[in-house]
């Protein structure tokens, strides 16, 4: 029984990270690209429900939308696709 509750655990677990995730990189993804700006993203990644299983918080969230805005401009610059 044990063994069937963990897994039924890590499944549900596996679940929601796999959930938080998708809906944190479509967020972040629509920040660099310009779509909504800084504060929405941030809001919008504050309300996304177990986002702490993908490393985001309160406290670095700024970082992870600077971070990632600086990652997509070093690529596009490398690809030859920004000014």
């Amino acid at each position: 029984y044990l063994i069937r509750k963990d897994n039924t655990m890590s499944k549900t677990k596996q679940w929601a990270w796999d959930t938080a995730e998708k809906v944190s990189d479509d967020i972040i993804n629509s920040y660099v690209k310009g779509e909504i700006d800084f504060n929405n993203a941030k809001d919008k990644l504050s309300n996304v429900d177990n986002i702490e299983l993908c490393g985001i918080d309160e406290y670095n969230v700024d970082e992870v939308l600077f971070t990632a805005k600086e990652d997509y401009w070093k690529k596009a610059n490398a690809e030859g696709r920004s000014a």
